[in-house]
């Protein structure tokens, strides 16, 4: 079976076989979960009968004020999907990771219905633990220069604006990924200007 063949077969599995609050697309399923934006991405092996991908979730409200800060509010519009697939976008935070191998391309039912059996129960264990935009923030600072800009949001949309401040400068002085270059400055330029408008 060809490559191209093989990963339209595996993916329409996964679109057939999903449960139906998941949405589809291309090579993604997601769902707006109480609140929280949940992705999980499909990607068939090119040289092997194989299927790895991740499984994360974001608050939604944080990308909506991640485009406040930047000026980029039509994004607020956009289908839910976008929230995966925008360039400019909060991370979202990896609960699982998986590589499973499809014994029989051509039947590859069983295989897609445990993984797809194992997903929802990640989501479901991630979404007792993990209600608030704060719970989220704590996620994040295990990884904070991953997270640098979510964090940042993240104080920005609990105006915490001091603790977002200081963030600020703690990033740079870290050398910490500062983003996008625009007119108006970088990420970190950017924000502190919507935090004074914010005063």
């Amino acid at each position: 079976m060809r490559y191209k063949e093989k990963e339209k077969l595996l993916l329409s599995k996964v679109k057939e076989l999903r449960d139906k609050d998941w949405k589809f697309k291309g090579w993604f399923i997601y769902k707006n979960l109480n609140n929280f934006f949940f992705s999980c991405t499909f990607y068939v092996s090119l040289k092997e009968n194989r299927i790895s991908g991740y499984l994360d979730f974001k608050p939604m409200g944080i990308d909506n004020v991640f485009w406040d800060i930047i000026d980029e509010q039509p994004n607020k519009r956009m289908p839910l999907s976008f929230r995966e697939e925008a360039a400019f976008c909060v991370h979202a935070i990896n609960i699982y990771r998986y590589d499973i191998e499809i014994e029989d391309v051509a039947n590859p039912d069983n295989e897609i219905v445990e993984l797809l059996k194992i997903i929802n129960e990640k989501v479901k264990e991630k979404s007792k633990i993990v209600n608030s935009s704060d719970e989220f923030r704590v996620e994040m600072m295990k990884d904070e220069e991953t997270n640098a800009f979510g964090i940042i949001t993240s104080l920005i949309e609990e105006q915490k604006f001091k603790d977002a401040l200081e963030k600020i400068q703690e990033y740079r002085s870290k050398n910490y990924y500062p983003g996008f270059g625009s007119p108006q400055g970088d990420f970190y330029d950017v924000a502190e200007k919507y935090i004074k408008n914010c005063g």
